[in-house]
């Protein structure tokens, strides 16, 4: 599928140059370029549209030169920015939905908007307050709901600016109408890159990652020189780039599901695996060859066979046996001190899933996605809308989170729109999209929004006074800022929304300045009508039927431990069906998604503690029940003496104890009664280890046992953190706890 891989070139010593460090930062949140030929489709759009529209109002005789093509600009940044990159089928649908709510606004005001009258204004400003609750009562349905009810308020309040009459309203639904057929052929069109490609990339760019990390092992470990970590800053950094690469391509082809997860589960278990390799590199053992060139030549058949996968080199093959073979010799000597012992016990075990895991690469390589996929098959459930009102613990109907939050709205542009008819501020409208930009799903939602969009507005005006003081009336290059600040905007929105509200900031000024002459006292308006707008929308959020993200925090983690749990009970020795880790990966990742939300609702009294710990700590948890259900999955296809037995279900027993005092199921002196019964298992098998069967499997017992025991630290923390006695306080150490045995409340 690819040409072989090399190892990337190590960074050249001294700062990063800036453009370099976009690149890197594009390659990563934007693996593909997807979200770029999003904008590239955009600003070619609003190029095309523009001159059409005023080539259409010139011959047509419109007298609306501004105005028309404003309206097709509208419809053109409607359909692209609010549609997220997906299938054509996919995005099709959405462009569909969009084009039907904001068609439907248009003819509305053109029906009911009193034509020249003095009060026209005045009914499309009024307007604008039940849209907002209608844009907002949409969330119900998710992130399709929100982003279709942003579009109508962002077309809403284009219409409000442009203040027409009937006949007025007709035609700017037929701009409307031209710059979205525009912006569909674009987007619909067959030159725009692959999400799956780029996802099946991103996962050769880890291999590549991995293969420099074994070869820096290799050489540090030959050398005895202390392995350094340096090159697993990258593989984190290339981990970020495949869950952006695996959602872009989920939404291009929903149905194959089940093998992107495959992927990247294997290749997230090659990055762990050779990761946990270098902590099997024994410190206790003597600095002698005996082990030391087994290890790196074993390293370096792993490096060899990442570097070139679709290669099998038979004798390199053999001299990884021999290798494995002196290592094995090695590790069961009895003249090594017991921890260098299970040490290379388990740096066996290592280098065998190692091997395993290529071999299932090596598969993918020569079919990426092999099974044909029937309609629908693994796609995910359509998720049902959240009802209006749900039922309390106490039987009674409460307004549910996406009511709440409508009626914030509907509050809050009341609030704005009566400023502006009592203030008659110049541009109002800007505060009432800013309240519908910046009003979250919750307090913490809405106050991080605000900070990123006041900060960034801030910046992004004031850059657009200076560019505009600087170049005058150069319009064509002023035309040609304002696009690139809107393409950039696209981009950055999804992972720096700070970046996106500056060039938005700055493409508004500017755009108003050519089309309509706004000088730099209509650009300071925008700073502070948008101020205005973020402080009565967080205002509201915070007095108005405040929801709080930080009171789902503990019920979720719940959850995700009670999972986790039922999990490890699935696994062997237990009979029966095994249950996934992999899920609680990806809730562990969505709760990270909110914890600038968590540390924001502290400063409103709503302390959720240290939610990064927790989140960290969860991770760190997951991680280790991943490489147990792997080694489970391995021991449970062998034959094992009853003693061998008896290590796992000791080992095994203690950790679902542990997880049932965190959980408050049990008491704690199941944890403390386990640990003979585990050092009697581990004698009675160490005395057998020089039986043949025993020996082949008891570097997997080891590595079952250094997992299992390194599962309690986590979970340690956790009960320290989750405790009723210190619910969320960050000043109650939880570090200290973690290094004490679990004591009962």
């Amino acid at each position: 599928m690819s040409a072989p891989l090399t190892a990337p070139s190590p960074p050249a010593p001294g700062r990063t140059p800036f453009f370099e460090q976009i690149g890197m930062w594009l390659a990563d949140h934007d693996p593909g370029g997807i979200d770029s030929t999003r904008a590239l489709h955009l600003g070619i759009a609003l190029v095309a549209v523009i001159l059409a529209g005023v080539a259409t109002s010139h011959m047509l005789g419109l007298g609306m030169p501004i105005t028309f093509p404003l309206m097709a600009g509208a419809g053109a940044l409607t359909m692209i920015s609010f549609n997220p990159a997906a299938s054509r089928r996919t995005e099709a649908r959405t462009m569909v939905r969009l084009f039907l709510v904001a068609a439907a606004f248009l003819l509305l005001l053109a029906a009911i908007g009193p034509g020249d009258g003095a009060d026209n204004a005045m009914v499309q400003k009024l307007l604008l307050v039940p849209l907002s609750f209608c844009a907002l009562i949409l969330r119900r349905y998710g992130m399709d709901g929100q982003r279709l009810g942003l579009a109508l308020i962002v077309v809403a309040t284009v219409g409000t600016i442009l203040s027409p009459t009937r006949v007025e309203a007709a035609l700017l639904f037929a701009a409307f109408c031209q710059g979205a057929a525009a912006s569909a052929l674009l987007r619909l069109s067959p030159w725009r890159p692959s999400a799956v490609a780029a996802y099946v990339q991103s996962t050769l760019d880890v291999q590549a990652a991995v293969a420099a990390y074994v070869r820096e092992m290799s050489d540090a470990v030959r050398s005895g020189a202390p392995f350094t970590d340096d090159a697993a800053r990258t593989m984190e950094r290339l981990r970020a780039r495949v869950w952006n690469a695996l959602g872009n391509a989920l939404a291009e082809d929903p149905g194959a599901r089940g093998d992107f997860e495959a992927l990247r589960a294997k290749f997230y278990r090659l990055r762990v695996a050779v990761q946990l390799l270098a902590g099997c590199i024994p410190n206790a053992a003597p600095d002698t060859a005996d082990w030391r060139s087994p290890f790196a030549a074993a390293a370096d058949h792993i490096a060899r066979r990442l570097e070139a996968i679709d290669v099998r080199d038979v004798h390199s093959e053999e001299r990884f046996e021999r290798a494995i073979a002196a290592l094995r010799a090695r590790a069961f000597s009895p003249d090594l001190p017991p921890e260098a012992r299970f040490a290379l016990m388990r740096a066996l075990t290592a280098f065998d899933r190692l091997s395993i895991v290529i071999n299932g690469i090596e598969t993918a390589e020569t079919h990426p996605f092999p099974p044909p996929h029937a309609a629908g098959d693994n796609a995910p459930a359509v998720p049902k809308p959240v009802p209006l009102l749900e039922q309390a613990a106490d039987g009674a109907r409460r307004f549910s989170a996406p009511l709440k939050v409508a009626c914030q709205g509907l509050v809050a542009t009341s609030i704005t729109t009566a400023l502006d008819l009592g203030m008659h501020l110049s541009h109002a409208y800007w505060a009432t999209m800013t309240v519908m930009f910046v009003i979250g799903n919750s307090v913490g939602e809405t106050y991080v929004r605000v900070r990123y969009r006041v900060v960034g507005t801030l910046i992004g005006v004031l850059v657009g006074i200076l560019v505009f003081l600087v170049l005058g009336d150069r319009i064509w290059l002023l035309a040609i800022l304002c696009m690139l600040g809107q393409l950039i905007s696209i981009i950055t929105q999804k992972d720096r929304y700070d970046v996106a509200s500056a060039m938005v900031g700055f493409s508004v000024v500017l755009g108003l300045h050519i089309l309509d002459g706004l000088g730099t006292t209509g650009m300071l308006a925008r700073i502070y009508e948008t101020v205005i707008g973020a402080a009565v929308a967080l205002a509201v959020s915070y007095v108005l039927l405040p929801v709080y993200v930080t009171d789902q925090l503990k019920p979720e983690v719940d959850s995700i431990l009670r999972r986790c749990r039922d999990a490890l009970a699935s696994w062997w020795p237990h009979q029966g069906k095994p249950v996934s880790v992999a899920p609680m990966v990806a809730a562990v990742r969505q709760l990270g998604v909110r914890l600038p939300q968590f540390g924001a609702e502290q400063t409103f009294g709503h302390s959720a503690g240290d939610a990064a710990h927790v989140v960290t700590t969860l991770d760190v948890l997951v991680t280790y029940l991943a490489l147990i259900e792997d080694i489970s999955g391995r021991l449970e296809g062998m034959n094992h003496k009853a003693e061998m037995v008896a290590v796992v279900e000791a080992a095994r027993s203690r950790s679902l104890t542990a997880f049932a005092v965190i959980l408050e199921e049990a008491g704690t002196q199941g944890v403390a009664a386990a640990a003979p019964a585990i050092e009697a298992a581990i004698s009675t098998a160490l005395r057998l280890a020089d039986e043949p069967g025993v020996k082949e499997r008891l570097p997997l017992v080891a590595d079952y046992l250094a997992y299992s025991d390194a599962l309690l630290r986590p979970l340690r923390e956790l009960r320290a953190t989750l405790r009723e006695e210190t619910p969320w306080q960050k000043e109650r150490s939880t570090f200290a706890a973690s290094q004490e045995p679990m004591k009962t409340a």
